[in-house]
């Protein structure tokens, strides 16, 4: 049942936005009353109807909602990130975030398939000696221009596709891939991207609050977006977070935190942060080996042969 965008009542009746035809009011009074927050998003879904793009409607206020009431507990905050996910061709672990604790992985909008450097070398080397066409290192479907790619995320965001709709808000926010810059839709996607679980979607909004770009500064919620970025396992978000702690709220103690578990998943500048906190006191010898030994583990737990001849920039 559809409901209406401005008062969130259901029902069989509503009447649909002749414009874009994305979203249905109640009536004349719930379409006035939300005009103003549905103007922007309205010219651009009714653009892209016009030239027959794919057109996903995305309730920012809607999700920004939902994401203020969630309370992160400490219990929630400082547990143990999830399992690595693996390549879908080598089955080796990846990193929680890409090009991060030298590994690199890529994404492949045909298939959805996330692919480590490793492996994409693999076949760079086959195409080359002509044993394999030109093509996708999963499904073998051929590798598209920066357009075609782009078209190929767009149809995958129908899927749901939390790395197409991340994917897409970063090309939006730096002008890649032949779109044009354009902060308030790359905004647009990462907010759906977080709310379907993209931890670098939680990521980026948390660095958009902090600097200011596309939305005000805001403290509470650069936090908020960095603490479910760490939880998912994502090292900068967590070090960051550390950094906050130590510097803003003077609590090194919780700091620490922050750093030793973002170190034990491999992050360098996390390590730097136990370093400091070892040399001040607030990390006894033991512990400093035994973080350096976990900082190790994790390194070499992604680490292959394939993946070194490849390299972080492959």
């Amino acid at each position: 049942m559809s409901k209406c965008a401005a008062c969130g009542k259901g029902g069989d009746n509503l009447k649909v936005c002749t414009s874009c035809e994305q979203v249905s009011y109640c009536n004349a009074k719930c379409r006035k009353a939300h005009r103003s927050k549905h103007k922007k998003a309205c010219r651009r879904l009714a653009a892209e109807k016009q030239n027959n793009e794919v057109v996903i409607s995305i309730d920012t206020h809607a999700i920004i909602e939902r994401f203020s009431k969630i309370e992160v507990s400490d219990e929630k905050l400082f547990a143990d990130p999830p399992p690595r996910d693996e390549c879908e061709i080598c089955f080796l672990p990846m990193p929680h975030v890409k090009s991060s604790c030298g590994a690199n992985a890529s994404y492949y909008p045909c298939c959805g398939k996330t692919v480590c450097y490793g492996c994409m070398k693999a076949s760079d080397i086959e195409i080359r000696r002509g044993a394999m066409k030109d093509c996708c290192a999963f499904c073998r479907l051929p590798l598209p221009t920066h357009k075609e790619y782009v078209e190929r995320a767009k149809r995958r965001l129908k899927l749901n596709d939390a790395n197409a709709y991340h994917m897409l808000g970063c090309a939006s926010r730096d002008g890649d891939m032949g779109l044009p810059k354009d902060m308030d839709k790359a905004l647009e996607l990462f907010f759906r991207a977080a709310e379907l679980g993209s931890i670098c979607a939680h990521f980026a909004l948390g660095h958009a609050y902090h600097t200011g770009r596309g939305v005000p500064k805001d403290l509470d919620r650069t936090i908020l977006h960095w603490k479910l970025a760490a939880i998912g396992g994502h090292g900068e978000a967590r070090c960051n977070l550390g950094v906050i702690e130590e510097h803003n709220n003077g609590n090194r103690d919780r700091a620490m935190k922050h750093f030793i578990i973002a170190a034990c998943t491999g992050q360098d500048e996390s390590l730097k942060g136990v370093g400091e906190g070892y040399k001040a006191g607030y990390v006894t010898k033991a512990e400093y080996t035994r973080i350096l030994r976990a900082y190790r583990d994790s390194r070499d737990e992604i680490k292959s042969e394939q993946r070194a001849r490849a390299g972080p920039g492959f």
